[in-house]
């Protein structure tokens, strides 16, 4: 089972990075073949296809190389901070890059915010839903304080915030391996 772990922001010192970080050794922990997919890295264009997505008529190499790595995953989770009650616009530009590669890929969320990342969680969840994603059940919230999120934490102290989170990481890798099994089927 290969898992996608998608980090929906591009800053430097991206948070989500970190999470998706330690999501990947929990995951790959559970016997799942789970990797970082860093928008950062990847780049892709803002959205400039002659073509509508759903088309699946990609004529750009980003949009061709972003769609032949997607494919190559069973399952998605995406690791992302609230911004503004919202989601980061990289992210949005990620999902509305391609159509037809998200239709029936389970998928689950990490959000990140001051309180949990409650507003960007909702306002993801209709994105997802409108490609026909398989929401997971489980999808987790995390409430890191704005002044934590501000600076660079070392590792000690983002282990230790994520501690606490640990045993909901293991419930989603479970909820990933039942999507995926039922997908098969």
């Amino acid at each position: 089972m290969k898992v996608a772990i998608l980090v929906g922001s591009n800053r430097q010192f991206s948070v989500s990075r970190k999470v998706a970080y330690w999501l990947n050794h929990i995951l790959n922990s559970a016997d799942m073949a789970a990797e970082v997919l860093d928008l950062a890295e990847i780049n892709l264009p803002w959205l400039d296809e002659p073509e509508l997505p759903a088309v699946g008529m990609y004529q750009l190499e980003a949009t061709k190389t972003w769609s032949n790595i997607v494919k190559e995953f069973d399952a998605m989770v995406i690791v992302f901070p609230q911004y503004n009650w919202g989601y980061p616009a990289v992210l949005k530009n990620a999902l509305d890059t391609l159509y037809q590669e998200w239709q029936g890929l389970p998928v689950a969320t990490v959000a990140i915010g001051s309180h949990g990342g409650f507003q960007g969680e909702l306002a993801l969840s209709m994105v997802l839903q409108g490609l026909k994603m398989r929401r997971l059940p489980v999808n987790l919230r995390l409430s890191i304080k704005p002044d934590e999120i501000e600076r660079e934490a070392d590792e000690a102290e983002t282990a230790q915030f994520l501690a606490d989170s640990v045993d909901q990481a293991k419930l989603l890798a479970q909820a990933l391996k039942k999507e995926v099994n039922e997908k098969d089927e």
